[in-house]
């Protein structure tokens, strides 16, 4: 007997559920031989096989004996909540609920009054202290929203183990209850009768990331290497994730390289990937994701969805068009794993490196659009030149499909405008969106129409546009005054520059532009004042533009390599 119940608890431990055709044999073999009603421990591993097989739920009911023992019934709470509530009755005939007949009911409880009675008759039976049924009915009021409940629960617990305040300390921070996570995890810090464990701390790390709370983040950091959890995967996991949404990228790096290479999982590598793509560090990213097919880890949709925008920054067509053969061959694009995020990326990456019709085939192969969507395949169109496909987007969006442009999609559409010429389109587009859309126009939206009507010579209505702007146009006078500039009108730009001073200009485009006014006019005490002006403000001159290109690898190097590069630039090879 002892030998066939070996391998009936090495099918229960195994991950995945037991199949029907291995199942049904052992249990006729059981009944046969007369073992299964002998033996109430091979019945109680048999019910648990059974509530593990969905299409053989309906046969646990008459699975179990009047006579059965509490364990076995304890086994079949497991299933579904409206099966699991008719054992439960048979259970009340014969035997007298335990602390673990409670917590699969409260797992499984369908709305808030189902598992309240679930509560109550815990206490009736006196178990609701029991810490494992308390944590199972903390987790189901968490689940359901219901705080005061759990909290009410939590404080009349006579005892505390590191179960309990994990389903506290997690629960709140999956409700977005932030500051009670917290107070939960500082409790239970100076409560200082339970030690921490890893659920404690990737629980409280997502808070500090959730919260940008990156101070007390890397306080817990401190004390998880003084616990000893600094080799636990998915605390490192959660640093790297912390430190990537606080920019800083070296410490992620020093906990990511920290960890051993064969601990290293698929989220260790996105974790990595995403704070490199969320600090804008384009090449590192392209480096890691060699190094991650390197050490043969596949990548998933959250991969796809971080290297994709490193490959449209720096215009890396060949990998990104890698990455999409990797995501056709292995299936993410049909088993709904690729979201519209990625879809997106791989749209934007396509457009920005000079691949528009590529960009136009995914973007009509995608299962659906959203509003993000649109907006990147006009946007394509209008950087490329292709202003009347652009527009013709723009009207297909917003007409045959009824979406609701945002101001990116408006901004787009006037940028299309202005690269081609349509002056008339986008001054209607200007006015549209306050009337027709009820969007209120931003800087950027003055300062398109403005260039356009710059451009075309037009400089009272550009004038006019600026004005209407309001507090809002720092932007769209700096492009009046290029404008200006551009057409030799210096009494023109003499008097955008005089209103440049007066607004809060951003950054050092529009102070640089205005010193070269001055200095083009030999107004050299003009000149100073507005050099003296950026000092006083702070105003640093922006780096220089950077550049990226493909070529073959060079000096032992195999393959194409993306080489930076800047304005000016003599010296790189």
């Amino acid at each position: 007997m002892a030998a066939l119940y070996v391998p009936l608890r090495a099918i229960v431990s195994h991950s995945r559920a037991p199949s029907r055709r291995l199942l049904l044999p052992l249990h006729a073999h059981l009944l046969t031989s007369g073992r299964l009603a002998s033996s109430p421990a091979i019945l109680t591993t048999l019910v648990s096989l059974y509530a593990r097989v969905p299409a053989l739920h309906p046969v646990v009911h008459h699975l179990l004996p009047p006579t059965s023992p509490l364990p076995c019934f304890n086994a079949a709470l497991s299933l579904p909540y409206p099966l699991a509530l008719r054992v439960f009755c048979r259970l009340r005939l014969v035997h007298s609920p335990d602390s673990f007949s409670f917590p699969p009911l409260a797992s499984s409880a369908p709305s808030p009054p189902h598992l309240l009675a679930i509560h109550a008759l815990s206490l009736r039976c006196d178990v609701a202290d029991d810490l494992f049924c308390a944590s199972a009915l903390l987790r189901g009021y968490l689940r359901f929203g219901l705080a005061d409940y759990a909290h009410r629960l939590f404080d009349r617990l006579p005892l505390r183990d590191v179960v309990v305040w994990n389903a506290m300390v997690n629960g709140f921070a999956k409700l977005g209850c932030f500051d009670r996570a917290m107070e939960c995890f500082l409790r239970m810090r100076q409560d200082g009768m339970v030690e921490i464990s890893a659920f404690t701390v990737t629980g409280i790390l997502s808070v500090c990331t959730a919260t940008t709370d990156f101070e007390r983040g890397a306080a817990v950091h401190g004390m998880v290497v003084k616990s000893g959890l600094d080799h636990n995967v998915s605390v490192c996991n959660a640093l790297v994730d912390l430190y990537g949404k606080s920019h800083d990228v070296a410490n992620a790096a020093m906990v990511f390289e920290g960890m051993a290479e064969q601990d290293r999982d698929l989220f260790s590598w996105n974790s990595m990937l995403s704070a490199l793509q969320y600090s804008a560090d384009h090449m590192g990213t392209m480096r890691l994701f060699r190094r991650m097919r390197h050490a043969a880890v596949w990548p998933d949709a959250v991969t796809v969805a971080a290297v994709l925008p490193a490959c449209a920054q720096t215009a890396a067509l060949k990998v990104g068009r890698t990455v999409h053969g990797y995501i056709m061959t292995t299936g993410l694009a049909h088993d709904g794993a690729l979201d519209v995020r990625a879809c997106n990326a791989l749209v934007d990456m396509y457009a920005k490196s000079g691949a528009l019709d590529e960009a136009c085939r995914v973007f009509y192969w995608m299962r659906q659009q959203d509003v993000a969507s649109w907006n990147i395949m006009i946007n394509g169109y209008a950087s490329h030149g292709r202003g009347q496909e652009a527009l013709g987007l723009f009207r297909q969006m917003t007409e045959v499909k009824g979406l609701m442009p945002d101001e990116v999609t408006l901004l787009a559409a006037m940028s299309a405008c202005s690269h081609s010429g349509f002056v008339e389109e986008g001054r209607s587009l200007l006015k549209r969106m306050k009337e027709e859309f009820g969007l209120e126009p931003l800087m950027e939206h003055y300062a398109c129409v403005t260039d356009m009507l710059g451009r075309a010579g037009r400089l009272d209505e550009a004038r006019k546009v600026v004005v209407e702007a309001g507090d809002v146009g720092a932007g769209a006078w700096r492009t009046y005054l290029a404008a200006c500039r551009m057409h030799g009108d210096k009494e023109r730009a003499q008097e955008a520059a005089r209103m440049l001073m007066t607004t809060k200009e951003a950054g050092s485009g529009g102070w640089v532009l205005l010193a070269n006014t001055y200095g083009c006019d030999g107004n050299f005490e003009g000149l100073e004042e507005v050099r003296g002006e950026m000092r006083r403000q702070g105003v640093q001159k922006a780096a220089p533009g950077c550049s990226w290109v493909e070529v073959g690898g060079g000096n032992g190097e195999s393959g194409t390599v993306a080489r930076a590069f800047v304005s000016g630039d003599k010296e790189h090879p």
